[in-house]
């Protein structure tokens, strides 16, 4: 089982992320009603039930959510793990899983609907810091950690032998401003305010990947790729330090400004905020990864430098294009954008 990973947040919190795979061994199906997590001293430091576990528990690639486990069926149950800052880090956290069956033959047979889950070791190496990717004020985490979204939630398989988490920290960045990240309808690129923005180098590296040639989407619309690469749209990859990879994707068709092998520096422009790829308008991807697979890689925790907190939107209330925000001005260092923080950057 993969290490839990844990990274400093714009909440103020420590988030311990790990996932745990569920099998339903029985021929009816079950619910999951808690799973409980322990420190290493054994002492209570999380319990997750109700609504909060439902959105947690999702089929394995289709990422439906719900706490019924199928009969003989496995699902992911995501653990997001905040820990107030100046509580320690565990070195490993123990989980404990309830569940209940319905009356059927099956239950006349169990004693006890608890399963003593793994201990899942907690790797506590310091997230990578680096500057922003983009500059500016009003930049919205669209996707992010650590609640359950498209990017927490993706999983994929590596050569039949593992499931790959690729981008359970990556960040969409969209432009907003007042309550909107598009003008109008939002029928076109150019109506998003992101649309064109330079995108900046993280930090020093050498240019190892660079797909460029694919054509805008249409906001609001599922362009089927031609490619595996074309998943991302015309994407930069940059090695930024041993085992370290930095992912950027959707850019601007002919706005990439470097080629493989290129040295960059921290704060260049590479290229320009597109809609490239499956993409539903107008965004940058970015991420951190551990190797230069945007698939099989494994998404790494990073904090950026300084920034500063202007709102969180609430995307479950926020209807149409309207955005619900709740403003604030706090000056972060070395944290990572939640998942609908809004963020000015230098």
């Amino acid at each position: 089982m993969q290490s839990a990973q844990v990274v400093p947040a714009s909440d103020g919190r420590n988030h311990v992320e790990y996932d745990l795979l569920v099998v339903n061994t029985f021929g009816e199906p079950v619910t999951l009603t808690d799973v409980v997590v322990r420190g290493s001293n054994g002492n209570r430091l999380l319990t997750v039930t109700g609504r909060s576990l439902a959105a947690a528990t999702q089929s394995l690639y289709t990422h439906v959510a719900s706490p019924v486990v199928a009969a003989s069926a496995a699902v992911i149950v995501e653990v997001d793990l905040p820990l107030a800052s100046g509580v320690p880090v565990p070195a490993r956290v123990s989980n404990r899983i309830d569940y209940k069956l319905p009356t059927a033959p099956d239950a006349v047979i169990v004693d006890d609907t608890t399963v003593q889950g793994p201990t899942v070791d907690v790797d506590r190496a310091h997230a990578v810091r680096i500057e922003s990717p983009l500059a500016g004020k009003g930049w919205l985490a669209t996707s992010a950690c650590c609640s359950p979204n498209v990017h927490r939630d993706l999983r994929l398989s590596a050569g039949g032998l593992r499931l790959t988490t690729s981008e359970t920290f990556a960040v969409d960045w969209a432009l907003a401003r007042g309550d909107r990240i598009y003008d109008g309808t939002g029928s076109t690129n150019e109506q998003f305010y992101g649309f064109g923005a330079p995108v900046l180098a993280v930090a020093g590296g050498t240019v190892v990947a660079v797909q460029d040639g694919i054509a805008e989407s249409t906001p609001f619309t599922t362009s089927a790729p031609e490619t595996k690469e074309g998943f991302g749209g015309n994407s930069i990859m940059l090695k930024i330090d041993d085992g370290v990879y930095a992912f950027y994707g959707h850019l601007q068709t002919g706005s990439l400004t470097v080629r493989v092998g290129e040295k960059v520096k921290a704060g260049q422009v590479l290229g320009k905020l597109g809609n490239t790829g499956p993409s539903q308008g107008p965004h940058l991807h970015f991420g951190l990864l551990d190797s230069p697979d945007a698939f099989t890689g494994t998404s790494l925790p990073f904090v950026i430098t300084k920034a500063t907190l202007t709102g969180t939107v609430d995307f479950a209330s926020s209807a149409g294009d309207t955005l619900v925000i709740s403003p604030e001005s706090r000056a972060l260092r070395n944290v990572y954008p939640l998942y609908g923080t809004i963020m000015d950057f230098r």
